[in-house]
């Protein structure tokens, strides 16, 4: 997917939740240069695709001090330094527990390919496997299933759905700025399991 393309869908997305007066807009850091991508990148070993390199351009995170995150609920949007020291750390982690040795566990192991966009329990990545892809996936890595039992979704795609969880209730801004979430309006919540997941 074009980087231009997932600039756009970032920058629509930001002026939405402005227009909606959202607190966490103000803490999203300035966007990198692509020097200091290739930089950061490079310091750490990982070559980013293009569509990766556009989110962090875009904004280089943000800070974590307006008690509500600022591009979805829950989910911290990860400076790119932080985003690939997560990922070396859990890789690193994986080795030092066995993991990597053992193919019973070659399909969960978190691997240095994987970038954490955004944070939680259950971190959503980018899996830069392919820096020449022409499109990068989004999925939520989970300790027991890896990324095999979650929809893998282009960050357009993803930021779609964003905008779904806002016109159909599943997400609201509070007058006071704050996320407010309503599971029940999630996809998936009446037992269609073919769009399950897909706001995780």
């Amino acid at each position: 997917m074009p980087a231009a393309e997932v600039t756009q869908a970032l920058t629509d997305w930001e002026q939405r939740l402005r227009g909606l007066g959202a607190r966490g807009m103000p803490q999203l850091r300035p966007g990198l240069s692509a020097a200091q991508i290739d930089a950061i990148s490079n310091e750490f070993g990982v070559q980013l695709p293009e569509d990766a390199v556009a989110i962090w351009a875009w904004h280089d995170g943000e800070q974590v001090a307006a008690g509500s995150t600022a591009l979805a609920p829950y989910r911290e949007f990860h400076p790119l330094r932080e985003a690939l020291n997560l990922s070396r750390t859990w890789t690193q982690d994986a080795v030092a527990r066995g993991f990597a040795e053992d193919e019973a566990f070659a399909h969960v192991i978190f691997r240095a390919e994987l970038v954490p966009v955004l944070g939680y329990q259950l971190p959503l990545v980018l899996d830069c496997t392919d820096p020449h892809a022409t499109s990068t996936t989004t999925v939520v890595w989970t300790p027991d299933g890896g990324l095999q039992d979650m929809p893998h979704l282009t960050m357009v795609e993803r930021i779609t759905w964003w905008h779904w969880a806002l016109d159909h209730g599943a997400w609201s801004i509070s007058p006071d700025g704050a996320w407010n979430v309503d599971f029940t309006r999630y996809p998936g919540a009446g037992g269609d399991l073919s769009v399950k997941d897909v706001l995780s």
